[in-house]
C-alpha cells in the first residue's frame, strides 16, 4: 500500500511537467530562467520514498514551494485524494530539500483503495464561438458593458436565442470573478462574449454580429480580432464510476 501511495503522489507531482520545476511558481523571476526550463525527474527508490529533481544545467527550479504548490494542484481534498489504485493522503507527505534542485519525498501514507474506476466520457453537445473586441478610453468598462448589452439585443432582435451566453470584461477581475476587484478605471479593457447552442445556424449569426460593432458600437471600440470568431464543436464531459470487478486490466507494449 505504501509504495502504490508514493508511486501515486510522484506522479502526481511530475504530472504537469514544469509545474513543479519553477513554472506556475510564485516566487519565479528573470533568474528562474524558464526560457530553459527542466522537467521534472521522480527517482524512486525501492523502499517507496523518492526525490524529485530536474536535469543539471537546465532553468527552473526544484525547492519545498515548487513541489508543494504542483502537490496540492487541482486537489480538493489533500487527505483524500481518489486515484485508480489508492485513496492518496498528500497531508503526510515530508518534503525536505536535500540539496540545490532536489526535493525529498518520505512518509507518505493512503487511506484506503476503492472498488471503483472512474470512466471519463465526452459526448457531442452542440457548437460554440467567443469573440473580443478592445474597448479603449475614458469609462472603458462601462462601454464594454453597454457594448454587450447592445450586442445581445441585436441577437434577440434576429430571433436568435442561446442555450448559453457568457460575458466578460478582461482587465477588471473576470479570470476570478469577485476575488480581484479595481478601484480605477482602465484605460483600455478587452470585450470577451462566448456563446453555446445545438442549433450551428444560431451560431454563425452571433459570428457576424461582432464586426458591426466596431462602427456601430461605442466610442473607442476598435480591432485585435481575427476576422469572425471560429465556430467549434463543444465536446461536453461525463464523468462516472464502474465496478473494478467489471475491467480486466491489460497492458501492451508496441
Amino acid at each position: 500500500m505504501y509504495k502504490r501511495q508514493s508511486a501515486t503522489l510522484a506522479g502526481h507531482i511530475i504530472e504537469c511537467g514544469a509545474q513543479a520545476t519553477g513554472g506556475l511558481w510564485i516566487n519565479a523571476d528573470d533568474s528562474t530562467r524558464l526560457g530553459n526550463v527542466g522537467y521534472p525527474i521522480a527517482d524512486i527508490a525501492e523502499d517507496g520514498t523518492f526525490t524529485i529533481s530536474k536535469p543539471p544545467g537546465t532553468g527552473g527550479a526544484v525547492n519545498f514551494e515548487t513541489v508543494s504548490e504542483q502537490l496540492l494542484y487541482e486537489v480538493a481534498d489533500p487527505a483524500r485524494y481518489f486515484t485508480p489504485d489508492v485513496v492518496a493522503d498528500f497531508t503526510t507527505a515530508k518534503l525536505t530539500e536535500s540539496e540545490p534542485d532536489v526535493v525529498a519525498i518520505t512518509g507518505s501514507k493512503a487511506n484506503g483503495m476503492t472498488d471503483t474506476y472512474k470512466v471519463s466520457v465526452a459526448y457531442r453537445d452542440g457548437y460554440m464561438a467567443a469573440g473580443t473586441l478592445v474597448i479603449a478610453g475614458p469609462n472603458a468598462v462601462e462601454k464594454a458593458r453597454r457594448s454587450a448589452a447592445v450586442f445581445l439585443e441585436r441577437l434577440r432582435r434576429a430571433g436568435f436565442t442561446y442555450a448559453a451566453s457568457h460575458v466578460e470584461i478582461l482587465g477588471t477581475g473576470a479570470c476570478v470573478p469577485g476575488v480581484m476587484k479595481s478601484d480605477f478605471d482602465p484605460p483600455e479593457v478587452v470585450l470577451r462574449i462566448a456563446m453555446r447552442d445545438p442549433n450551428r445556424t444560431s451560431i454563425e449569426r452571433f459570428t457576424k454580429e461582432f464586426a458591426p460593432l466596431v462602427t456601430a458600437g461605442f466610442a473607442g471600440t476598435t480591432g485585435y480580432t481575427v476576422g469572425r470568431p471560429p465556430i467549434r464543436e463543444v465536446f461536453a464531459y461525463w464523468p462516472a464510476l464502474i465496478a473494478k470487478s467489471a475491467v480486466t486490466p491489460a497492458v501492451s507494449l508496441v
